[in-house]
């Protein structure tokens, strides 16, 4: 597990220093949370990103107003998100942001701290070991009560099965697709999301999502999943 998450410091540093993406929240997300907390007093709802990436996220939930964390293995990541943060929300009236460079299957906040909990194709990017590491701690993690949304890549995505396997579901060198030369890529069935995600966390509704990308030349599936935690 460490292994991987330093090799992936290197790896991640150099795809978010080189590539200009992740400027935008996903609109699924952007309804998931304006759905579940349009009347809340956001300022005291704690929303946790795993793997934020360049901030896109965390750009829109501050601006938003929630009390935002997120936690991500490249440093050159939280460095653009918090930059970000800097010259674009400055004049935001938001709970001060919390981002840290981390494992998170090792996540370094309290026991039942968040109300929310997001990961926007994160988790995948790890073996099933590392993943289910990874949503025991999401779980730790959650107020009981507490939502956990996810965006995962399908097994009917350009580019599975190819590349090297590693393990049933999880190949690395993939040559096309969504995954293509992004590392180490795990493809969710549901029934596979069920045996993983469903020993910490009860279904709310779990959306497959299939489209063709013509000018890519590459299918794509997600399966947009939204889970809670069990009430104490």
């Amino acid at each position: 597990m460490e292994t991987l998450a330093k090799d992936y410091t290197q790896h991640w540093d150099e795809k978010f220093s080189t590539r200009a993406w992740g400027r935008y929240p996903p609109e699924d997300f952007v309804r998931f949370m304006g759905r579940n907390f349009k009347d809340a007093d956001k300022a005291k709802v704690n929303v946790l990103e795993v793997g934020c990436g360049p901030g896109a996220n965390v750009w829109f939930l501050h601006r938003e107003g929630f009390c935002v964390s997120a936690i991500d293995v490249s440093p050159a990541a939280i460095g653009l998100a918090g930059t970000r943060l800097d010259t674009e929300n400055k004049d935001c009236r938001s709970p001060q942001t919390d981002l840290r460079v981390g494992n998170f299957s090792q996540l370094p906040w309290q026991d039942n701290h968040f109300d929310v909990v997001a990961d926007i194709f994160a988790l995948y990017a790890n073996t099933t070991n590392i993943i289910e590491n990874a949503l025991t701690e999401i779980q730790r993690v959650m107020k009981p009560g507490g939502l956990f949304y996810a965006k995962l890549w399908g097994t009917r995505c350009t580019g599975y099965g190819t590349g090297n396997e590693l393990e049933p579901g999880t190949f690395d060198n993939i040559p096309s697709g969504p995954c293509a030369h992004m590392g180490v890529s795990h493809f969710f069935t549901r029934k596979g999301v069920d045996a993983l995600f469903c020993k910490y966390f009860d279904t709310i509704a779990i959306d497959t999502i299939f489209r063709t990308d013509v000018s890519a030349k590459q299918d794509i599936e997600e399966l947009h999943c939204q889970f809670k935690k069990a009430a104490a």
